[in-house]
C-alpha cells in the first residue's frame, strides 16, 4: 500500500513538473529587493546584439569609418573575446536557436523561438526581469517579431509565425516598450488594444521627440514605435533621404530611438526601485552579409557602434546598470583584402561614398520589371532597361564607373 501511495505521489508530482513546464504566468511585483543605488554590483541590464557580426565586420566598419585608423570604434576597448554559437542541429546557428541561447541559457534547434529540442517553451531573461518588477523593453532595426526580439519575449516553435509573435506581444503585455519596425504583423484591433492598456504608438521620429518630451519629468514608458511595415530602412538610405530633405517626419536610426529610451528610463520611477532589461539589436547588419553589401554592411555596423556610444554614455550617468555585448553568428563570409599582390588590395575609401543599398536598388529595378519595358514579348528591351539602369544606379551611388560581364568562350 505504501508503494502505490508513493507511486501515486511522484506520478502527481511528475504531472505538476510537466504542467510547470508548458505554462506560464508572469505577474509584476512591488516589493524591495534590498537593493541599493550605492551598492557597486549592477542589477539593471542592457544587450545589445549586433546580428550577423563577426569580427571581420568591425575591422570593416572601422576602416570605412576612418581608413586612415586614427579614428577608433567606441566599442574597440571593450572587445574582450568570442563565443561558441552552433546551435543543436547545425555547426552555423540561425539567429532564432542563437538568441533563444541568449535569452533562455539553453541550445535548440535553428528556427526555434524560446522553446527547447521538444518544443517546450523556456523561460526568458526578460520574461524574469518583468515577474520581479522590472522595467523592460526591446528596440530594434528589423520587424520587432523577427528572430532575435522575439526569442527574448514570446514562444512559438518557427521564427516565421510572425504573426503568432506579435499577438503574443499584445496579449502578454510585458514590454514597457518596443520600437521597430514589422507593423504589417499588427492588426487594427491588436493597436486598438494597445492603445486602450495605455500605450502610445509612435510612427516616426517626431512622435518619439513628442512623447520625449511629454514624459521628460517622470520618465513613462508604455511605448510601441512601429516605423516601419517591414525592416526599418537600411542607415545609408535614411542618410541619403536625411541630406535631401532634413524632416523629423521619418524613421529614427538606432542610435536615435537608444537615446530617446534611455532618456526616459534615467528619471523612471519604477526603474530606479527594480531596475530595468533592455535588449538593443542592430539587426540589420546581417541583412546587409546575406546581400553581400559591404557598404551598407559597414554603415550598419558604425549605427550600431554609435548606440553603443550612447549607451555607454548612459552606463555612466546611472549606477548599477551593466552594458552586455554579443554577436549571434557572423554573416556573409567578408573577407578583407585581394591578393597575391602586395599589398593586398583593399579600398574602404570607395565604400565610404556608397550611398543606396542594394535592397533600394532592387526596389528600383523591380518598379522596371512591372512597367512597359518589361511586358509581354518585350525581353530585349527589359534586358537593355535593366543594364541601363544597373549602371547608372552603380555609377551614381557606389561609384562604381566600369561594368564588364562575364566571359565568353
Amino acid at each position: 500500500m505504501t508503494n502505490i501511495s508513493r507511486a501515486v505521489a511522484l506520478c502527481a508530482t511528475l504531472a505538476t513538473l510537466a504542467n510547470a513546464a508548458t505554462h506560464y504566468e508572469y505577474k509584476a511585483v512591488d516589493v524591495d529587493y534590498n537593493f541599493d543605488e550605492n551598492e557597486e554590483n549592477p542589477r539593471s541590464v542592457i544587450m545589445m546584439i549586433p546580428d550577423g557580426t563577426g569580427p571581420n565586420i568591425f575591422t570593416l566598419a572601422r576602416t570605412v569609418l576612418d581608413p586612415t585608423l586614427k579614428t577608433r570604434l567606441h566599442i574597440d576597448q571593450h572587445l574582450m573575446g568570442t563565443v561558441q554559437t552552433h546551435s543543436s542541429t547545425s555547426y552555423i546557428t540561425d539567429s532564432a536557436a542563437s538568441a533563444t541561447a541568449y535569452s533562455t541559457g539553453y541550445k535548440t534547434y535553428d528556427s526555434a523561438i524560446a522553446v527547447d529540442t521538444y518544443e517546450q517553451p523556456l523561460g526568458t531573461v526578460l520574461e524574469a526581469a518583468k515577474a520581479r518588477g522590472m522595467v523592460t523593453g526591446m528596440i530594434v532595426t528589423c520587424r520587432v517579431t523577427h528572430a532575435t526580439p522575439a526569442s527574448f519575449a514570446s514562444h512559438v516553435i518557427d521564427r516565421d509565425s510572425e504573426d503568432d509573435i506579435a499577438a503574443q506581444y499584445v496579449a502578454n503585455k510585458n514590454l514597457d516598450f518596443l520600437l521597430g519596425g514589422g507593423k504589417k504583423h499588427f492588426n487594427d484591433s491588436m493597436l486598438e488594444d494597445l492603445k486602450s492598456n495605455g500605450y502610445t504608438l509612435a510612427s516616426n521620429y517626431q512622435d518619439l521627440l513628442d512623447y520625449q518630451a511629454a514624459n521628460k519629468e517622470s520618465g513613462a514608458l508604455r511605448l510601441f514605435g512601429l516605423f516601419h511595415e517591414d525592416h526599418m530602412s537600411y542607415e545609408v538610405d535614411c542618410l541619403r533621404e536625411l541630406a535631401s530633405s532634413n524632416t523629423t517626419v521619418r524613421e529614427p536610426s538606432l542610435p536615435e530611438m537608444v537615446e530617446t529610451v534611455l532618456s526616459l528610463l534615467r528619471n523612471n520611477e519604477q526603474a530606479k526601485k527594480h531596475g530595468y532589461f533592455v535588449m538593443i539589436e542592430g539587426s540589420r547588419v546581417d541583412h546587409a552579409g546575406h546581400s553581400n553589401d559591404p557598404g551598407t554592411m559597414a554603415k550598419e555596423a558604425i549605427a550600431f557602434d554609435e548606440s553603443v556610444a550612447v549607451v555607454l554614455n548612459h552606463v555612466e550617468q546611472s549606477p548599477n546598470t551593466a552594458m552586455l555585448s554579443a554577436a549571434d553568428h557572423g554573416t556573409g563570409g567578408l573577407t578583407l583584402g585581394r591578393g597575391p599582390a602586395y599589398p593586398y588590395a583593399w579600398y574602404p575609401t570607395e565604400l565610404q561614398l556608397q550611398n543606396m543599398s542594394t535592397e533600394a536598388m532592387q526596389e528600383q529595378l523591380e518598379s522596371i520589371l512591372e512597367g512597359g519595358d518589361c511586358a509581354a514579348s518585350a525581353n530585349e528591351t527589359c534586358k537593355a532597361a535593366l543594364l541601363t539602369s544597373s549602371k547608372s544606379l552603380l555609377a551614381n551611388y557606389t561609384n562604381v564607373t566600369t561594368v564588364t560581364g562575364p566571359a565568353r568562350h
